[in-house]
């Protein structure tokens, strides 16, 4: 198995964990969705807010049968240990200890694999603005990267602007984080240094991201008659700082 590229984005305040999977783990994920979309054992579109008719859970044997149970583990376990290195690298700005104590990899963490499902989207289909509920982090890995057969182009009509299919993760309601301001009786907004609020991602083969389960996101239609894969898992954990002599008393989860 080759090595996965990842990198930890912070496009606002939600760290998100992106990467992308070599060709026999797309392979592997692949077979997966297809045997799940073959069976149709248990519809899972009542539990999720989609607008998607094919929306399957994924059978818990199914990762181990496929050996991706333990990738799955080791991809979310990453996710926290940068995560809670990160919140070292801040604190110890107050402590100053040695670097010895920032990055080493020495975190108590168990994770838990919750709830995995399938998306088989069709033309028209959508998934509305939401988050994830029962779960610390969740999930989106793309199958494939359907667009549709005809554009939905952006109101700027840049032709590389293709909206069907896309992810768009969402964290707030200004755009560019501008703050309306009133002078001289005129609403503008402020020049500063701009932050994101929305992150539009293409769907790309093999690529996923992995988020903080309250991270707002949305999936828009497409228009074609081929289908749009995706397959997303939840995932819940535990660490243990009581040893940790950065963390220890300024975070517990």
């Amino acid at each position: 198995m080759k090595k996965i590229n990842i990198e930890m984005l912070n496009p606002f305040g939600a760290p998100i964990l992106h990467g992308s999977l070599p060709k026999d783990l797309i392979e592997s994920f692949e077979n997966v969705c297809d045997k799940v979309l073959d069976d149709k054992r248990t519809s899972w579109n009542k539990n999720l807010v989609g607008r998607i008719e094919d929306e399957w859970k994924v059978p818990d044997l199914l990762y181990r049968d496929y050996k991706i149970d333990v990738l799955l583990d080791s991809l979310f376990r990453k996710y926290i240990e940068t995560y809670y290195i990160q919140l070292r690298k801040i604190f110890n700005l107050e402590r100053r200890l040695p670097d010895e104590y920032v990055y080493k990899e020495d975190f108590k963490i168990n994770v838990h694999r919750g709830d995995g499902w399938v998306n088989s989207m069709r033309d028209g289909e959508f998934n509305p603005v939401h988050h994830h509920t029962n779960c610390d982090l969740s999930s989106i890995f793309y199958i494939n990267d359907y667009q549709g057969d005809v554009p939905r182009i952006a109101k700027d009509n840049d032709e590389n602007s293709n909206q069907g299919g896309q992810t768009e993760f969402i964290i707030g309601s200004y755009a560019n984080g501008a703050v309306p301001q009133k002078v001289h009786g005129r609403r503008i907004f402020s020049q500063g240094f701009q932050q994101l609020t929305h992150f539009p991602v293409k769907p790309k083969r093999g690529d996923f991201f992995i988020f903080p389960h309250w991270l707002m996101h949305a999936v828009y239609p497409f228009i074609g008659k081929k289908r749009r894969v995706s397959f997303s898992i939840n995932y819940r954990y535990e660490i243990d700082l009581s040893g940790d002599r950065i963390l220890s008393n300024k975070i517990q989860k």
